[in-house]
């Protein structure tokens, strides 16, 4: 059976490396970017410790919910996608956030999904913790405290004064407090799906991997997904025939593909004359992302370390009372930049428990190549704006506190009540836009198997998918995801293929 997977970012590797253990399965990967071997990475995306924006990048942009600015989402565009971009941070976040994708999604609570979650890593620090595995494709580790650099050792030792309490493990079940960001990366160099999942599966007879390729759409007969249609290298129409399409082009690209083949709302398909195939008014819907607001700071009597030292080692994780409960958050502190005789710091406040469920993704125009219409979620709940206030306050006393106050000077200005609008961005953890849920909810894209809804043949598997944002970094349950979708793919989205293909040669 043939099966076309739509990108090969951190579920697309995942999902043609496991679908290709199956002999009966013949994978095709797709991917617009370029395809790097390991051990040939260019230096920017083989140094693990900040995002990458000046090379390997869609360069899209998005309006800021609640803000009326505009900023940079970043998005991979390399094979490996963001997971080849990203700050190469391994977290998972509270277990009671996923039991909410049980409400969704039936069997997708904490309970079900910790399997994955230890399928998928190799954790150097904690082998023998019930919690994680010690024999998977990506190894995790952190940094030990006597290799932190002088800045992140002042944060530490201000933030366990204002009574924060140490973590040895960030990825411990409901762990909160002060300790070592937990990293998919050896010896500063990141490890992703394209080097653990993808490149070793890669020689197998059936598994092919086509870069620089743009997908536009996936061609529809009858209500059965039977082909991609797309760009090739050289920017001519090609079609991929398919029994199977898995799209995992992401949050923002995954819908963006649905739309162009008409899929989704009808007054969207309508504004853009694209003939509705299959009415889904939830695709491209229900977007969110943790907002990140930046408090800056002069380094006083401190000297940045030089790329291609590490821009972080720890994390601070907490709770602040809102009018709607308790919300966590994270602090993660940079370590500095020197810039035109400046030198400064960015304290950044992630709201990790945010509820804004507004966030949308529709076409601004049919061709592949184009940028969707983005709009970020952020800040637009009373509840939300609260919780981002309460945590930069946390944040504030912390930073009046010894040693880290003796190296920080020209202070932001809490009472701004501006200031949130004016700093927020992504933090680069999109989800939901093609979200799980049961065919009768109107918002639902996608069933607990990631079929899509009234189609045959088409899957969505990648972060689009998640119907409540984990309380961390996306990246580790992304790859969860797609190892569990994966694995139900080969137990019965294959067969439903085969016996549907028998009826049509019948």
């Amino acid at each position: 059976m043939r099966v076309v997977i739509c990108g090969a970012g951190t579920a697309g590797c995942v999902l043609a490396a496991r679908l290709s253990e199956e002999p009966g399965l013949e994978v095709t990967l797709l991917e617009a970017g370029p395809h790097y071997r390991p051990g040939r990475w260019p230096a920017e995306l083989a140094h693990s410790h900040r995002i990458v924006k000046e090379s390997h990048d869609w360069g899209w942009w998005a309006r800021a919910g609640a803000s009326p600015r505009l900023v940079h989402v970043p998005r991979g565009r390399v094979v490996g996608g963001s997971s080849a971009t990203n700050g190469a941070i391994a977290l998972r976040g509270h277990p009671a956030h996923y039991d909410e994708w049980a409400d969704a999604a039936p069997g997708w609570d904490w309970a079900s999904l910790l399997p994955w979650f230890r399928r998928l890593e190799r954790d150097l620090d904690f082998p023998e913790a019930p919690w994680h595995g010690d024999a998977g494709p990506i190894p995790i580790s952190r940094y030990p405290a006597e290799r932190w650099p002088e800045l992140q050792a002042r944060f530490a030792e201000a933030a366990v004064a204002c009574g924060h309490p140490e973590v040895a493990d960030h990825n411990a079940p409901g762990a909160l407090g002060l300790g070592p960001i937990p990293l998919n990366m050896v010896d500063g160099a990141r490890q992703t799906p394209a080097d653990r999942y993808l490149d070793p599966a890669l020689g197998r007879p059936n598994l092919r991997l086509e870069s620089e390729v743009v997908v536009d759409r996936v061609r529809l007969v009858g209500g059965r997904a039977s082909a991609v249609e797309g760009l090739d290298r050289g920017g001519r129409a090609t079609r991929w025939p398919a029994e199977a399409v898995i799209v995992c082009l992401g949050t923002y690209a995954s819908p963006a593909c649905l739309l162009r083949s008409g899929v989704g709302p009808e007054e969207e398909l309508r504004r853009h004359g694209i003939p509705v195939a299959h009415a889904l008014p939830g695709v491209g819907r229900g977007m969110q992302d943790h907002p990140k607001i930046s408090y800056r700071f002069d380094l006083v009597g401190l000297d940045p370390p030089r790329w291609p030292a590490p821009w972080y080692q720890v994390l601070l994780t907490g709770t602040v009372e809102a009018p709607d409960g308790p919300r966590i958050y994270q602090v993660m502190p940079y370590n500095g930049v020197a810039d035109g005789g400046q030198r400064y710091t960015d304290l950044n406040v992630q709201l990790s428990d945010a509820r804004s469920r507004r966030g949308s993704v529709r076409l601004a125009s049919t061709d592949p190549r184009a940028q969707p219409a983005i709009e970020m979620g952020w800040l637009l709940e009373d509840g939300d704006r609260a919780a981002a206030r309460a945590a930069g306050e946390r944040l504030l006393e912390l930073a009046a506190r010894a040693p880290l106050a003796d190296v920080l000077a020209g202070w932001p200005n809490l009472a701004d009540p501006d200031h949130a609008l004016r700093t927020v961005e992504t933090f680069h953890h999109p989800v939901g836009t093609c979200r799980m849920g049961p065919a009768e909810d109107p918002g639902a894209v996608v069933d607990g198997a990631g079929r899509v809804h009234g189609l045959a043949g088409l899957w969505v598997m990648d972060a689009a998918v998640i119907p409540r944002i984990p309380s961390a970094n996306t990246h580790l349950a992304v790859i969860a995801v797609a190892e569990r979708l994966g694995s139900a793919f080969r137990a019965a989205g294959a067969e439903e293929a085969r016996v549907a293909a028998r009826s049509e040669a019948t």
